[in-house]
């Protein structure tokens, strides 16, 4: 049996950063011997995966802690395990101390398997705030929409696509996945942020890389909400389905987003609809939001959270996401 296999839910669990105190610890059958010690290592911080494109660094210390308390807990740790365990650490410390750009010791990377050999794999920033912005990685929301599509496949099928506030690229990747074959039309992620875009370049680049036809992979351009008269919209393809994660959570904001959705509607003769996913932080932040689509003669309807044992990711289903379809 293959290592991730065997270890199946701590190896997805691993390769997306899930919170440590989190993991399935409980699916380990104590005690491992020597060659399932070495299988569980090989699916963890030994994956090739982690190997090329490791996650950050304090998070595989973190892993390895606590590996550690829970073997020794049960069991004797084979001395070559531990030392296998520190040379990961090592190669992952040398890794950042030898990255060619200058801020690349910022950024680290997340592996979200959707299935044994497919899988999205995704450079995103080390902090919640970096370079002005807080797109530079995953949130909540997004993983919560990505189920949603996945479960609602229908919904993209055929279906030109707009993402606004992209980030680091998670939705419109998993929508241009050969293997999932969703047949979604056209893919477009925009962020007003340089930073982000130039992220999610790196991201499509680093997904398809062995996809030459461009109608196969997403697109990425910088749209600013305030200025989305001035967007090359000729360049693209009408859009039909706007997605949208995390993106409501700062009310001065909220005009600059209206005009770009009341322009993006118009565009598309209010043939569109669009899919806002939200963490639910600030009850009242949100409400006023969904005051202001009424205001501007949208219709709100919400959507069912896909249920943890459906999901497709590995994600705190204690956290509230709210995901609405709007309309017009």
């Amino acid at each position: 049996m293959d290592d991730s296999n065997k270890f199946g839910k701590l190896h997805q669990q691993f390769l997306c950063c899930y919170p440590i105190n989190k993991m399935a610890w409980s699916t380990l059958q104590l005690p491992l011997g020597l060659e399932e010690q070495r299988a569980l290592i090989a699916a963890t911080c030994g994956h090739p995966l982690n190997r090329r494109y490791p996650v950050r660094r304090s998070y595989q210390e973190a892993f390895v802690k606590r590996l550690l308390q829970v073997l020794k807990d049960h069991e004797e740790l084979h001395d070559d395990i531990f030392e296998s365990m520190c040379g990961q650490l090592a190669k992952a410390s040398l890794q950042e101390e030898a990255a060619s750009e200058p801020a690349a010791s910022n950024y680290a990377y997340k592996h979200y398997v959707l299935q044994p050999g497919e899988h999205i794999t995704l450079r995103e920033s080390n902090s919640f705030v970096s370079e002005g912005t807080t797109g530079l990685c995953t949130w909540e929301a997004a993983l919560a929409l990505a189920d949603y599509l996945l479960q609602h496949a229908e919904l993209v099928r055929d279906k030109h696509v707009l993402e606004l506030g992209a980030g680091a690229g998670l939705l419109g990747i998993l929508l241009k996945q050969r293997s999932l074959q969703l047949h979604v039309g056209r893919v477009l992620l925009t962020d007003g942020s340089a930073a982000c875009v130039q992220l999610l370049r790196h991201n499509i680049a680093l997904n398809f890389a062995d996809v030459n036809d461009v109608a196969g992979t997403p697109q990425c351009a910088a749209l600013r909400w305030n200025e989305v008269a001035q967007f090359e919209w000729a360049q693209h393809a009408v859009p039909q389905l706007l997605l949208a994660a995390d993106v409501v959570y700062d009310e001065s904001q909220f005009e600059w987003l209206l005009q770009a959705l009341d322009y993006i509607f118009e565009l598309a003769g209010n043939g569109c609809r669009m899919l806002l996913a939200s963490t639910v932080r600030n009850v009242d932040t949100l409400h006023k939001f969904m005051v202001k689509l009424e205001e501007h003669h949208y219709l709100v309807t919400p959507c069912a959270n896909v249920s943890a044992c459906a999901s497709h990711f590995c994600r705190d289903h204690t956290a509230a996401v709210q995901i609405v379809c709007i309309t017009r």
